[in-house]
């Protein structure tokens, strides 16, 4: 039985591999310029970004069964986010953040957290055809840390509605599919729980709930 270090020597020993043949293909593309004219050219080239985005997200999969797990302030947590989001240059879209008042300190690992936050605002982001403004909304409730990522991207399509946290099912051109069941498997290893309502012709609400400890 592998055990979770084998799986990510495994991620990073493939993800050496993919970005190896990548570089080479980019040298023959320096010292050829003239392949880049041949007949799938670019689709090889987008089809080696893919595997490697994809090892690198089934790597990140498997951190969630160890979480790095610390009491953290919400304020000082969503400033990071905030951050993160920032720069990472979105020209034409905001996302704004309201936190309610008095939020109590919450158990988690700020690192995984933080990537599936990101996660939901990117989905936002790509649902809007990368314009307008997402609101991010962090508030206590029903004992539960609540976090809800609107957006006004026209909602789902109904087709996929029922199955957008299933792997490899995605609207996305390019998309492989595992952001969301990423996004979900760490929130769950949190103990909490991840929904989505959509609004047709509106948007989506995503919405994460989160126990204060991880008793």
């Amino acid at each position: 039985m592998l055990n979770n270090e084998d799986y990510l020597n495994i991620f990073h020993e493939i993800k050496n591999s993919i970005t190896l043949v990548n570089s080479s293909l980019q040298l023959v593309a320096k010292k050829h310029p003239e392949v880049c004219d041949f007949d799938y050219w670019n689709e090889t080239m987008s089809e080696i970004d893919f595997l490697k985005n994809m090892v690198t997200q089934l790597s990140s999969a498997r951190l969630c069964e160890h979480l790095n797990v610390m009491q953290v302030n919400m304020y000082s947590f969503m400033y990071q986010i905030t951050r993160a989001i920032r720069a990472l240059s979105w020209n034409g879209f905001t996302c704004n953040v309201i936190l309610e008042e008095d939020l109590p300190l919450i158990e988690l690992d700020p690192q995984l957290l933080k990537q599936a936050i990101v996660n939901i605002v990117k989905n936002a982001y790509e649902a809007m055809d990368c314009t307008g403004t997402a609101t991010l909304h962090v508030f206590y409730q029903d004992d539960l840390m609540q976090i809800t990522v609107t957006d006004h991207g026209g909602g789902l399509d109904p087709a996929l509605a029922d199955n957008i946290f299933q792997p490899f099912i995605t609207s996305k051109t390019g998309g492989s599919g595992l952001g969301l069941v990423i996004t979900k498997q760490i929130i769950e290893s949190h103990h909490g729980t991840l929904n989505c309502i959509s609004r047709p012709g509106d948007g989506c609400v995503f919405t994460i709930a989160l126990p204060l400890t991880q008793n």
